[in-house]
């Protein structure tokens, strides 16, 4: 893959899932931004690909 590639993989994953995902605005509310971002990176299964993804960029 390409990295426009790779974007386009990123952008497509963060506007179907993450823009107004209610797990992320509840951890957010509950227990603040840090909390709710390590949620994201390490429990949820779009945070992982999104992960993968960002790999291949580097």
């Amino acid at each position: 893959m390409d990295r426009k590639q790779v974007m386009q993989g990123v952008n497509e994953l963060l506007n179907t899932y993450c823009h107004g995902c209610l797990l992320k605005s509840h951890f957010r509310k509950d227990y603040g931004k840090t909390e709710a971002h390590r949620f994201c990176i390490q429990k949820c299964t779009v945070g992982q690909q999104l992960k993968l993804l960002g790999e291949k960029l580097s």
